[in-house]
């Protein structure tokens, strides 16, 4: 026999005291504190190798059917003489059986196509990451659970038990006001998931604060659920009674949702608007675009340049109409018009007065021959009543951006002071629903000019305003407590060569992932794509989730990336299935991997994955809201 080889009779040699004082003391005896039934939760003990991130744990017989994969494990030991609790999660599973390894052994297998029973001994051996450690501190000091380090390995034999929501209540009893919860923890027993307890806390200090700003992104295809958990974490940075949240709602996606008009969110209808104001006590603002109101003479000469107005009199974009918006501004202003006055009839024939006068024409155009052309058009269009008209109905759809007499509206600055004042929810609409086409803002009225630079314009406005404040107040030695949430974040901070109106946009967010966190701005992007973001954006994200769908080319590259090159990791996010595919809507599970300090069970910031809620009632009965209005899926 090798003398190497194990033999089964040494041991009952092994049995007895442990070789380790103190290892019954840790385990046994202390079970009770951790568990209410501690037989039924063990699932293994803790096997070998190990290691204080990896560990590993050999399953018991009995649990070698049950689906374990992404379960919650939690392993008391004692560490330097205190009570301590490691918590991971399995990331893998194998089987080995090493009477079957040698090749003797399979040709047998192969001739009798099955296993002898002498030979069926599998061991299953789970793969745990550790994500976060605490120890219970002296009765001295109330015996709280305080977070902890991993410094040494818990032995062999060491049990290795489910974590359960009673678990979870009783290891967070003194956090219980801070934690939010966005949907349970991902695992293939859908029977038994827990409650993944997360972090949502605003940018100040005190209760429920983080001390600090941050930016957050969430990331997935179309239909991964990215819409559902965003306006989650919305409701999550909504509790705190002076946070503001301020949302640029580009498809009106926030808007429609507000109180369960017609979204894309299909089973579920969350009213989230009528959560945050009757549980939070938030007043909730929804401003269509058709209200919003454009209030300086710089954004008038921009708007000016992209109206029909210029077009129809021949004057080409770029340095031509560029001069000719100055000019124009310039002589509104002397004449004594007002931005709100431009809507009228009155400023209307201004404008035509200016560019039927050969002086104005002269200083756009240097030769006389295109000055001359210039005019006449100018002069025909203005002398023909039809077409008079045309230019009065294509003058007052953009002059009307400018009207705040309007019922309703409110200028750009007027509404970033109110996001600023805090306990707001501001959500700008940004779409063309915003403007309810075909339908008059006005007494007789006309219907704005729209157009996707206009809408760029109003989000460089907004954002710039934003900033100022920000600004101001940090000056003033006081910090803005606002979360930004910009929906579509990949088509206004892409990679990539720009010009123009979209890169003032992409230049003033770049900028502002790396300002504003010292104003007490924090900003939560919502992408379609990871790889084509702008990689300076992406680097100030504290905290990322992201969804089905980024699992091929250089979006699952960039995943890589971010999670550290955790493979194991990778892999299950890989697995994720598509919502889509489900065999019905109520069998769709929106999954996130979770990339960042968002739970405290993952204080050092390994990735943790997330099935968010799929029905708002769970969702609100999680967090305590159960009055809250929703509509069945």
């Amino acid at each position: 026999m090798n003398e190497n080889a194990f033999d089964p009779t040494a041991w009952a040699r092994l049995e007895g005291p442990s070789p380790m004082p103190g290892v019954e003391d840790r385990t046994e005896d202390r079970f009770s504190a951790w568990w209410d039934d501690a037989a039924s939760a063990r699932i293994g003990v803790v096997g070998s190798p190990n290691s204080t991130e990896r560990m590993s744990a050999d399953i018991l017989m009995d649990k070698t059917k049950e689906s374990l994969v992404g379960e919650w494990v939690a392993i008391p030991f004692m560490q330097d003489g205190v009570d301590t609790l490691t918590v991971g999660q399995i990331m893998s599973v194998e089987m080995r059986n090493d009477l079957l390894e040698g090749t003797t052994a399979r040709s047998v297998v192969s001739r009798l196509g099955k296993v002898p029973a002498s030979a069926s001994e599998d061991l299953y051996r789970a793969e745990i990451q550790v994500t976060a450690t605490f120890a219970r501190s002296s009765k001295e000091h109330s015996g709280a659970v305080l977070p902890s380090m991993m410094g040494t390995v818990p032995p062999s034999g060491t049990p290795v038990c489910l974590v359960d929501n009673a678990f979870i209540e009783r290891l967070f009893a003194k956090q219980t006001d801070d934690l939010f919860f966005l949907g349970t923890a991902y695992s293939g027993a859908k029977g038994r998931r827990i409650l993944l307890p997360t972090w949502v806390r605003h940018f100040r200090s005190g209760g429920g604060g983080a001390g600090d700003t941050y930016h957050m992104g969430i990331f997935g295809k179309t239909g991964s659920g990215k819409s559902v958990l965003a306006k989650l974490l919305l409701l999550g940075f909504a509790r705190h009674p002076e946070t503001s949240v301020f949302v640029l709602d580009p498809q009106g996606e926030f808007s429609r949702d507000a109180w369960n008009l017609p979204s894309s969110d299909e089973g579920f209808r969350l009213k989230w608007g009528e959560v945050a104001e009757k549980h939070f006590g938030k007043r909730l603002i929804l401003v269509p675009l058709r209200n919003l109101v454009l209030d300086s003479w710089d954004l008038f000469k921009d708007v000016i340049g992209q109206a029909v107005l210029f077009q129809w009199l021949g004057y080409p974009r770029g340095e031509k109409r560029a001069l000719a918006a100055e000019l124009l501004s310039v002589h509104l202003q002397k004449g004594g018009f007002a931005l709100r006055e431009l809507a009228n009839r009155e400023a209307f024939d201004e404008v035509g007065k200016a560019v039927c006068d050969e002086n104005f024409v002269r200083r756009i155009y240097a030769t006389s021959e295109s000055a001359t052309a210039k005019l006449q058009q100018a002069v025909g269009y203005w002398e023909v009543p039809s077409m008079k008209e045309d230019l009065w109905r294509a003058w007052s759809s953009m002059a009307s951006l400018f009207d705040d007499k309007r019922p309703g509206t409110v200028s750009v600055s007027a509404l970033v002071e109110e996001v600023v004042t805090g306990g707001k929810v501001v959500v700008v609409n940004l779409s063309r629903e915003g403007l309810e086409a075909g339908t008059s803002i006005a007494a007789g009225s006309r219907n704005i000019l729209w157009n996707e630079e206009i809408q760029g314009m109003l989000i460089l406005r907004l954002l710039s305003s934003l900033r100022e404040r920000g600004e101001i107040a940090y000056l003033k030695g006081k910090r803005l407590n606002t979360m930004v949430i910009l929906d579509e974040a990949h088509r206004f901070i892409p990679r990539g060569t720009l010009d123009g109106q979209k890169e003032a946009i992409r230049d003033l967010l770049v900028e502002a992932s790396r300002e504003t966190r010292k104003y007490g701005i924090g900003w939560l992007l919502v992408s379609q794509t990871l790889a084509s973001l702008h990689q300076e954006v992406v680097s100030q994200l504290r905290v990322l989730l992201v969804g089905y769908g980024l699992n091929t080319g250089s979006e699952l590259q960039a995943l890589r990336e971010l999670s550290g090159g955790d493979q194991r990791a990778v892999s299950i996010y890989q697995r994720f299935p598509d919502p889509h595919a489900a065999l019905e809507p109520s069998y769709r599970e929106y999954n996130f991997m979770l990339l960042g300090p968002i739970s405290p069970l993952a204080f050092s910031g390994q990735p943790l994955f997330l099935s968010a809620f799929t029905d708002p009632h769970s969702f609100l009965f999680a967090n305590g809201l159960e009055g809250g209005s929703s509509e069945p899926a």
